[in-house]
């Protein structure tokens, strides 16, 4: 297995372990009994064990070889895939919520170090296809959950399953075929104030990530509780969604090729914001999983893009460090900002803002794209 491809499996790891347990959130808000808003405040302690964890890796990545840390950070994540789900209390949900979004911040930040350092060293681009091994990893398990589901295995049982069988597959096989490409500088750069450049970056990616994050996070919510979805059922909002990515991701890197990186990008934003603005507005179950669909597929190569220019800055580790965290917060704080609006002015009310931060995107995203190579 060459490098390029190990880093697929990496990314298609952690798409596995955030898609069972994305899948089995409307199970664990009914089994404890508790609202929207509980749930948003138990995932806001899952952000801030990322918001904890990202810049300490990213200073790691500065200074140790980004195969070594992705490695160390998956098989350690990988331990915590069943643990939320046995949680008995909101309490003690969000504690294990935190060391969950801790160890999945630390393996995101650094399995997209090294496939920006991989990317480097080939001469196309990769980072779409390797958020598509992201997306197929969602697809798979959280289509595995709702079969699950529909099969009446306990989501404790099914989890438990696939966090070992993810550990085995990151220790046996994947992780040490990553490769020597890194990030990393030699002495290390320090502490430095981000550029505008960086800054602009980390802006649309916080909104792009928040935007993706909502919809991963409450899709099956809204399918179950506004629109009267069964539970295997809500199940698939996810699974479309993830589909779409993993159809637009794995194609990705040729149109970035032949449209540039600026117009795949204000596109797929736009149909983002035309896609979840009809899911609101025909509440419909069926339409709905189509439209989420649609979203995955406008949504997939913001981020691989917005990463990769980022990877163009200079010093590039510190560059990376700083769009990762403003942006993975978007993905982290966007979900419990939601739950808590959807407590006050309703679930699909909330869900609109996400139609103005893709617009947002569209807007910005050619400016924010054209980044010259490095030399």
């Amino acid at each position: 297995m060459r490098p390029r491809a190990a880093t697929f499996a990496t990314f298609f790891v952690n798409g596995a372990m955030i898609g069972t347990w994305v899948a089995h959130i409307p199970w664990l808000q009914d089994k404890l009994g508790v609202t929207k808003g509980t749930i948003g405040l138990c995932l806001l302690c899952m952000a801030a064990g990322a918001l904890v964890s990202m810049p300490l890796t990213g200073q790691i990545l500065d200074r140790r070889s980004s195969g070594a840390v992705t490695r160390t950070a998956a098989l350690i994540f990988c331990l915590m895939l069943p643990l939320p789900l046995l949680a008995t209390s909101p309490y003690m949900l969000g504690a294990i919520l935190f060391v969950f979004g801790a160890s999945n911040g630390a393996m995101d930040v650094s399995m997209n170090a090294h496939g920006v350092a991989v990317e480097r060293e080939l001469p196309t681009p990769i980072m779409s296809s390797l958020h598509g091994g992201w997306s197929l990893g969602g697809f798979a398990s959280s289509g595995i959950a709702a079969a699950a589901g529909a099969a009446g295995l306990d989501p404790r049982v099914e989890s438990l399953i696939v966090g070992v069988a993810l550990w085995l597959a990151m220790a046996s096989w994947i992780g040490g075929r990553l490769g020597s490409a890194s990030t990393h500088s030699e002495g290390g750069t320090g502490f430095a104030l981000p550029s505008r450049a960086v800054l602009l970056i980390g802006a649309l990616c916080f909104l792009a990530m928040m935007t993706e994050g909502a919809i991963g996070d409450w899709s099956g919510i809204y399918l179950k509780q506004d629109l009267g979805a069964t539970a295997a059922a809500a199940a698939t909002g996810f699974t479309g969604f993830s589909l779409g990515m993993a159809i637009a991701r794995l194609g990705g890197d040729l149109l970035n090729q032949r449209l540039g990186a600026g117009p795949l990008l204000r596109g797929g934003m736009g149909l983002v914001a035309v896609a979840l603005g009809g899911v609101l507005l025909i509440g419909s179950a069926v339409p709905a999983v189509i439209g989420f669909a649609l979203c995955g597929l406008g949504i997939a190569n913001a981020v691989p893009l917005l990463f990769s220019a980022a990877g163009r800055l200079d010093p590039p580790g510190p560059s990376l460090a700083a769009t990762f965290t403003v942006g993975y917060t978007g993905f982290i704080v966007g979900p419990p900002v939601i739950g808590f609006l959807a407590d006050q002015a309703g679930l699909p009310e909330t869900l609109a803002l996400l139609v103005l931060a893709a617009l947002a995107v569209a807007a910005l995203g050619g400016r924010a794209t054209h980044v010259p190579a490095r030399a």
